[in-house]
Order: structure tokens, then sequence, then C-alpha cells
């Protein structure tokens, strides 16, 4: 058998690659398995149940070892180390999860218009991301369309935050030498609303991954989903690194991962977290609030404040909480998307 990195995996195939290249690969059934035994203090009982997991225990990232079967192809017969990591993409339609594991990064990608920025979905990114202490990427695509004065503003903002911001043009090639920087050494997932040139600019990063581009509509403004499963896409370099790519998203669910911690995910919060006069302080109406203050006095931002109350009175502070409508001013539909740790 052969040891190697799950670098793509769509309707059950699953692309490895190794020393000797990629292989293309199913899993083996008994990994599907669950199997349950009755208590008993013999040690040769049988198995009392047996259940077919609904979805395949692996994910892109994982580490495997593959028996190779004929020319290209295989069977993962084991899985040697599953990350502590992943982002999970949920298609509700097909029950389909897809996940990537071992991420160290997210790259969110905006596009200065069509479809225009909306920061606040930037901001729920920004929370998942801190929540795993994840590095982030903010990458603002097609900036050969021009960067308006309002836009520039904020991403100082975020730049002063010490977020790493990336003006990219996937057509012209601008900004693209400062990415692949960012990348270098990396497992970074791409995420970003459909339209805003991920499988484009990936493209441009990396030539020939012969991905299909999307176009937006004129009439909607909205672009048609084109990415169908999860991809690692090896970087070339010294530094080496793996791209993920993943298909355009439609919600931002924060689960649990934020519970109890919503305004800590906010870095610029946190000196003030200690300082407000209620220990209980949810910082959105308590007197003595701390961030309020700091609010009103010009040392925090007003719209990333917003950002957090909004956040909260969709119930981002509680356990349990699974799904946030990210809706636009203009009303767009985003895709499904969690941050599943431990997956």
């Amino acid at each position: 058998m052969v040891e190697g990195l799950v670098i793509e995996g769509n309707r059950g195939q699953y692309h490895v690659e190794t020393a000797d290249g990629i292989i293309i690969c199913t899993l083996r059934g008994k990994l599907r398995k669950q199997f349950e035994y009755p208590v008993s203090q013999n040690w040769h009982h049988n198995v009392q149940r047996m259940k077919i997991k609904a979805r395949d225990p692996l994910s892109v990232g994982d580490h495997v070892r593959v028996l190779p079967t004929n020319a290209g192809n295989g069977v993962i017969e084991e899985i040697i180390k599953s990350s502590s990591h992943s982002f999970t993409r949920e298609d509700s339609k097909k029950g389909n999860v897809r996940s990537v594991a071992g991420l160290d990064q997210v790259v969110v990608v905006f596009a200065t218009r069509d479809p225009a920025p909306h920061l606040r979905l930037l901001d729920r990114f920004l929370v998942v991301a801190e929540a795993q202490e994840l590095a982030t990427v903010i990458c603002i695509n097609k900036v050969d369309l021009g960067v308006d004065d309002w836009l520039a503003a904020r991403l100082d903002v975020y730049r002063k935050l010490g977020y790493a911001v990336a003006l990219t043009s996937a057509d012209s090639g601008a900004g693209l030498g400062e990415l692949r920087g960012l990348l270098a050494g990396h497992i970074s997932a791409f995420l970003g609303s459909s339209g805003v040139g991920k499988s484009t600019l990936l493209n441009a990063l990396q030539p020939g991954l012969s991905e299909r581009v999307s176009e937006i509509s004129a009439s909607t403004h909205k672009g048609r989903h084109t990415t169908t499963g999860t991809r690692l896409v090896p970087l070339g370099g010294a530094a080496g690194g793996y791209i993920a790519d993943t298909a355009g998203i439609r919600a931002l669910a924060l689960g649990g991962v934020a519970a109890g911690r919503l305004a800590w995910c906010f870095r610029e919060f946190r000196p003030y977290l200690d300082q407000c006069s209620l220990g209980y302080c949810h910082h959105t109406s308590e007197p003595g609030c701390a961030i309020r203050a700091a609010v009103a006095l010009g040392r925090l931002d007003r719209e990333r404040y917003e950002s957090y109350q909004r956040l909260y009175q969709d119930g981002g502070d509680a356990v349990g909480k699974s799904w946030f409508d990210a809706v636009s001013s203009e009303d767009h539909r985003l895709d499904k998307l969690a941050y599943t740790p431990g997956v």
C-alpha cells in the first residue's frame, strides 16, 4: 500500500496525491460501517448491530493509505490522519457534505462589483475564523473594474486590525504575486459567494486547472455555481502549500463555534472585555459597557460594532444556534457553509 493526501473528492471518488502520482480512489466499504457490540465479558462476542454511515468519514486534506488496483486507480483502505479542523459545505438537496481538513488559513474573496461586496458577510467569515484561530486573507478581486472610495476606506479598517488584504485581478494579473506569497506554506480555503471570481482566480494563480469559469447574469448580477466538488490544488514553488476550492455558498453557519465568546471573535474588542461594569455584559445595551463607550469615543469602528450587534441579535453568542441568513442589501441568496471542528 502507498500513503497519500486526499486532494479532491466528488460523488464518492477521491483523488489521492502520492509519491508516485495521483491515484483515483474509492473508499473501502468497511470504513463506512459502524459496528455496535453487546456489553459482554466474552472477548469473542458477536456484532449486535451494524450501521452504514450516511456520509463518507473522509475529508479532502486527510492522509490515507491506498491499495493500488490498476493503472491510476485504487482503494482507500485506511484513514491515517484526520485533521482537527475542517470546513464543511452541506448540500441540503442531495444530502452531501464535502469537507476540507487540515486548514490553517481562509481566503475570503469579494469582488469590487458584479456582485457588489457585502462586508457584513465578511465579518461573519472573520468570526468563524477567529473562533478557530485561523489566519485570514481578505481578497478583493476584479480591481481592474475600479475600487470605490468607500471600499478602500473600509479595507483600511481591516488592515489596521491586522488582517492581510490582497487586491487582485484575475484578468490583468494585478496582485497575484502578493496573493501567492500569502498562500505559500498554507492549506487555504477559498470562500466567497458566486460570481466573485474564485475559479478564475485559481486559474490565474495556477494555470492548467481547466476550471469552468462562471459568467455573471446581466439580468440578476448573480453568478452561476461552477465548482461542484471540493479539491486541494498543490501550489508550485519551494514553499509549497495547497488551495482548497469549494462550491459557492449561500448561508454562513456559526453553529456553536463562537458560543459564549462572540465579542472575543471581534479581535479589536478584546482589550475592553474585562473593563465593563457588569460581569455579564453582552455589549448591546448594558450600562457601563466599555465597548459601547469605546465606540462612542471613536476608538472602535462603528460599522464593525453594528455587525457584532446584528450577529448577537441573530443568536451568534448562543450555544446550538445553527444557520444564519446571510442576506445582503440586495437580498442576495448564498449557499450553506459550516465550520466544523474535529471532523
